[in-house]
């Protein structure tokens, strides 16, 4: 869903693959992919800062159910870095991660 190209100029929809993670999420709370592509994809569409935190909430919840040490460093790094980029976001008084 989310590699089909959009029309030029567009952005992609990711709706459709986002609610596909949220419910493979729900079937399977321990799917550690889906955590990690779901964080990314509501990120990119992050129109404020309190989206941006809401994904890193969504991370601490997928860090609840890693099964392994691979999983548990895939989530962290992916929130480490949401978190960086919300703090920079902040300290530059930004309301967004849009940086156009």
């Amino acid at each position: 869903l989310a590699n089909t190209p959009p029309p030029a100029g567009q952005r992609p929809d990711l709706t459709p693959a986002v609610e596909l993670l949220e419910k493979a999420i729900a079937v399977d709370p321990m799917f550690h992919a889906a955590y990690v592509q779901l964080g990314q994809m509501k990120l990119a569409q992050a129109t404020d800062l309190t989206k941006a935190k809401e994904v890193v909430e969504l991370y601490d919840k997928g860090l609840e159910y890693c099964r392994t040490p691979e999983e548990l460093k895939d989530i962290c790094s992916m929130r480490i870095l949401t978190v960086a980029q919300i703090d920079a976001a902040h300290a530059l008084h930004m309301e967004t991660l849009n940086m156009q």
